[in-house]
């Protein structure tokens, strides 16, 4: 039902490509971080995913698609649901002569406070990322127990003199934090990058209290910053002397990657963690399974669970 290659996977006997990994001329893009998002020509999206590849600065004819909303096209019939990865971000079904396939970008079943939550439908042949396909990235904390976690760090900041920042990435993970921290009235300055995709959140009804710009200067001891994981480590905190660090993610399992060097590490993801993976392919109960951008061992666990997987390399 699909060709790969290294341009990425594209429908056979068709022009749409999913999630293309090159500039081609027809492709649907899953969701709005900035490594899904090049120059197609045409790109099948949700209105929110669509906003973000404007936004940074992509070209492209936009062909819209609203979750619950069907498509016909080139012989097949389209659907988009959610993926519970970022505001917008989506898994294509498309069924064609009696066969669905399901492609999912980045994905996460655990609920977000700025996303829509996942819908998962049935296919008969699944392409899955697996992105933490390994059993060493299990989240064991529940969502509310890494939240309290995360309140607790901002807290002991308070009572020790220091102001809390918090690095988290510019779309997506700075929103939901945003989001936690304004709904429980702690106030909050961001990093104008991270603003600038809050204010798509806010045009799709996410509303962010007590949130504010961040200018680089001082900030009130009553306020948390939030920065992209890159800054935390340069002169762009300068004005932030006495400060202790908090980077949120599901890498946080791992010693590798900035978040090793701060003072505190939650791993709040926006992905799904190795047995929502599994818990994934058995909500989809698929035939075949392929998987990408992750580990390459991860289609062994698949198959030891009686699946027939392996990975498109």
């Amino acid at each position: 039902m699909f060709t790969y290659d290294q341009k990425g996977i594209q429908i056979a006997g068709a022009e749409l490509w999913l999630d293309a990994l090159r500039k081609v001329s027809f492709s649907f893009v899953s969701h709005g971080h900035a490594d899904h998002l090049k120059n197609h020509l045409r790109i099948l999206a949700t209105p929110a995913t669509a906003t973000f590849h404007t936004l940074r600065a992509k070209k492209a004819e936009l062909l819209p698609l609203n979750f619950g909303e069907s498509l016909e096209l080139d012989g097949m019939r389209i659907r988009l649901y959610p993926a519970g990865h970022i505001l917008g971000s989506a898994m294509i079904h498309i069924e064609r002569d009696g066969t669905s396939l399901l492609y999912s970008g980045d994905f996460k079943l655990r609920p977000s406070a700025t996303c829509e939550p996942i819908d998962v439908p049935h296919a008969d042949i699944l392409i899955t990322e697996s992105t933490y396909g390994h059993p060493e990235y299990v989240v064991e904390q529940s969502r509310d127990a890494l939240i309290e976690e995360l309140l607790g760090f901002i807290s002991d900041c308070r009572r020790g003199g220091y102001t809390p920042v918090v690095m988290a990435y510019t779309l997506g993970k700075s929103q939901e934090a945003m989001k936690i921290f304004g709904d429980r009235g702690v106030s909050v300055r961001v990093h104008p990058a991270i603003w600038q995709m809050a204010e798509v959140y806010a045009r799709f009804g996410v509303a962010f209290d007590r949130c504010a710009p961040w200018q680089g200067a001082a900030i009130a001891p009553e306020e948390v910053l939030i920065v992209p994981p890159h800054l935390a480590f340069t002169r762009a905190l300068q004005f932030v002397p006495r400060r202790k660090t908090v980077f949120l993610s599901g890498w946080t399992h791992s010693g590798h990657g900035p978040g090793w060097r701060t003072d505190h590490r939650i791993p709040l993801s926006d992905h799904a963690d190795f047995n929502e993976l599994i818990e994934f392919v058995g909500m989809v109960r698929p035939h075949k399974i392929y998987t990408t951008h992750g580990f390459a061992g991860f289609p062994d666990h698949l198959r030891a669970a009686g699946w027939d997987a392996e990975m498109l390399a």
